[in-house]
């Protein structure tokens, strides 16, 4: 039987050591162990925490991304050390390995002894290969737990840049924001007199902090679960917000208004929308609702004159939002029934999207939507 311990040696070492290439080294971070440890650990914790109070629920949800890395880097070091450990086994004698402590004898623990020794380059020497073989392939596993902790550090150090990040972008967004249940009011320094200012530079900077994170969470995913004491500081909030600010400014005035037209603009919608396809692909359980129809011009036209209010939601938040977007520009004269209805449709499907991102991020990392919407800025524990 000692070919079938080398083999499933042989299988663990590899199966480690994959692991940590895919997850610290690949471009794409897709780590086939840890992506599945990272979800099965929040999955846990989020069911033990559902029937606490909700201060400690939030305080448990908060704790599990940052055991998720020290638990990843745990499982590449034992699925090594046994793997080490079945190889030493298949042929551990006295006449291959020195056992120089009184009372030990070749078996499967000193074995495990051995390879624990090995991988942390502790070494006590109790127990001591004598063969060529066996003594290179001891030194192959401390350097390869070498290599382990080495790229573990430099792991830990990637997802708390990306954690920076969010926590940078999170606050300016908090900090602007006028209203957090309007996200559009961010937009209100950018129209002195109604008329556009620095519009330009403050998106460019969005589209590049929405790339920088999205790249970030790409190619550290395990930075998807961490949560903050704060709400605002968390992904859902964030992407709500920089939504609404895009969604309004693109399509809450009119299309021929100078602020629709910075090339930055689409830029930003587009680097949305690529987020919200990665996180829904990698991390939600279930595929993102599609867009419902527009409303018919004719209960568009009774909502925009008033006649009726709408029963709509997404109707009346768009209205809501061009009146609030037209008193910003200090438009005064009404708006073009057909060319609004237009804009409407167009708004719709992206306002949708990023709606359902917002609601199905935040079920999924538990959070309640009043903590994202009202209260963003109060401790949850």
């Amino acid at each position: 039987m000692g070919w079938l311990s080398t083999a499933v040696g042989v299988v663990l070492i590899l199966l480690g050591i994959g692991d940590v290439f895919f997850t610290v080294l690949h471009f794409d971070g897709f780590g086939f162990l840890s992506s599945r440890l990272y979800n099965r650990l929040f999955n846990v914790t989020r069911f033990v925490t559902r029937p606490l109070p909700r201060r400690y629920r939030a305080l448990g949800l908060s704790m599990a991304a940052p055991l998720m890395v020290p638990a990843t880097i745990t499982v590449w070091i034992l699925l090594v050390t046994f793997g080490y450990a079945l190889i030493y086994y298949q042929s551990i004698s006295v006449k291959t390995f020195y056992f120089s402590s009184p009372g030990l004898e070749p078996s499967f623990l000193e074995a495990l002894y051995l390879s624990a020794t090995a991988i942390s380059t502790v070494g006590f020497g109790d127990v001591t290969p004598l063969s060529t073989f066996y003594q290179l392939l001891t030194v192959s596993e401390a350097l390869i737990g070498f290599g382990i902790l080495t790229l573990a550090v430099s792991y830990v150090i990637g997802v708390y840049g990306v954690l920076q990040k969010l926590g940078v972008l999170a606050a300016e967004l908090h900090q602007q924001t006028q209203d957090t249940d309007d996200p559009w009011t961010i937009l209100a320094p950018h129209f002195p007199d109604g008329q556009p200012r620095a519009l330009e530079t403050h998106l460019m900077e969005l589209h590049r902090d929405v790339l920088e994170l999205y790249e970030g969470i790409r190619r550290y995913p395990v930075a998807y679960y961490y949560h903050s004491r704060r709400a605002y500081r968390s992904l859902p909030y964030t992407f709500r917000m920089i939504g609404g600010v895009a969604g309004a400014l693109r399509w809450g005035l009119p299309s021929g208004h100078y602020a629709t037209q910075t090339p930055w603009l689409p830029t930003l919608i587009t680097g949305l929308l690529d987020f919200t396809n990665h996180v829904e692909e990698r991390f939600l359980p279930d595929a993102l609702e599609k867009a419902p129809e527009p409303v018919p011009f004719e209960t568009y036209q009774a909502a925009l004159t008033r006649e009726k209010d709408p029963s709509d939601w997404f109707l009346g938040r768009f209205l809501r939002m061009e009146r609030w977007m037209r008193d910003l520009a200090r438009l005064e004269e009404e708006p073009d029934l057909e060319e609004s209805y237009a804009r409407y449709k167009q708004w719709l499907p992206f306002a949708h999207r990023i709606r359902s991102f917002f609601e199905a991020t935040a079920a999924d990392l538990g959070y309640e939507l009043d903590e994202l919407a009202q209260v963003p800025g109060e401790r949850l524990f």
